[in-house]
């Protein structure tokens, strides 16, 4: 790693507000105060620049400048590193999304265009195509300008066969994460073991919680295969194949249950699909950010620092938007530290 990208990796994860701040953050008794106290931040510059009237979504888009500048920055120092370039791709996913959700609720123009800040597209020089998505009159318009974008047809594909609306995103995430795939291989020999075991719970839940997802939408075995294709490791092939079959939740318990050890999250007592693929999608998560912060324990030099420090912002953002969003919503400090997991 270039040293100076590898200080600014340590700089970077030092600026990480702690716990102890972000319960301080909650008990704020508007969204002025909210962003008063974050402008003695690394946030600081953003929080200036927002103008009156503040409210949560421009408090939103302000903070994930900030992440998107840090996350190209570091793109752009170490572009050996492919699993960092392709982990960009989250950013733009995150519009389409926003925009597919939009307009399935029937929003349209400019109110639709103020739930989006295309500043990772315009990095990218990509701009145009949030433009088309935008303009779109239907959800299945805009699918067409996204499928032309990403190369794959299946997009519209399962959103058709499951019709709901979260099998969009779910499509997206997949091609997030092929892109991932595709990076990972690109990437010099030597790092992947570190950027493999990092990512590892992005893999691992998009897949279990796709194929839970799709069975509990009724999808065929066929096309919940097809979902996941690309994806599964030879090693795990027949686990995966054994909870594609499985008829019911005790089932997908005991075909998961010999997955390698440490590849699966600690999982609580459910007797339903749909609480099974809640647990594992927290698990996950908290799987990532685990590893996130432990790739600071080992060897100075690894490559999966750049790619931890943008997870541990990511997920420093998501909590901060969720904060400013409860505020302005008039929800109680106690009530947003529990939504965050943040009362302990």
């Amino acid at each position: 790693m270039h040293p100076y990208f590898l200080a600014k990796a340590y700089a970077w994860k030092g600026m990480v507000l702690p716990k102890s701040f972000i319960r301080e953050l909650a008990s704020s008794k508007s969204l002025s105060e909210f962003v008063d106290a974050l402008k003695a931040t690394p946030y600081s510059q953003e929080m200036q620049a927002l103008t009156q009237p503040i409210n949560a979504l421009k408090v939103e888009h302000a903070l994930r400048r900030r992440l998107v500048k840090t996350h190209y920055r570091l793109m752009n120092g170490y572009k050996k590193n492919r699993v960092l370039v392709a982990l960009f791709s989250r950013h733009v996913a995150r519009d389409f999304k926003t925009i597919l959700r939009g307009l399935h609720a029937g929003i349209r123009g400019e109110d639709l265009a103020r739930l989006v800040d295309p500043y990772a597209e315009e990095l990218l020089g990509i701009r145009d195509v949030i433009a088309r998505m935008l303009a779109a009159e239907n959800v299945k318009e805009a699918l067409g300008v996204l499928s032309t974008f990403a190369g794959d047809d299946s997009v519209p594909l399962i959103f058709a066969e499951a019709t709901e609306p979260l099998a969009l995103e779910l499509e997206i995430d997949r091609w997030v994460l092929l892109r991932l795939r595709e990076g990972l291989k690109k990437t010099p020999r030597r790092w992947r073991p570190s950027l493999s075991h990092l990512i590892e719970p992005l893999y691992l839940g998009f897949i279990l919680t796709s194929i839970l997802r799709a069975k509990i939408w009724g999808l065929q075995e066929r096309k919940i295969q097809q979902l996941v294709e690309g994806f599964i490791d030879p090693s795990i092939m027949p686990i995966i194949s054994t909870t594609i079959e499985a008829k019911d939740v005790e089932e997908v318990k005991r075909a998961l249950s010999v997955l390698p050890k440490g590849s699966l999250p600690t999982i609580s007592e459910t007797g339903t699909l749909t609480g099974l693929v809640n647990a594992l999608q927290t698990g996950y998560h908290a799987m990532l950010l685990l590893r996130a912060s432990r790739s600071f324990l080992r060897p100075y030099d690894e490559p999966s620092l750049s790619v931890a420090v943008v997870l541990l912002l990511e997920e420093e953002v998501s909590r901060l938007v969720g904060l400013a969003a409860g505020i302005e919503q008039g929800l109680t400090p106690t009530e947003l530290l529990d939504s965050l997991s943040l009362l302990a």
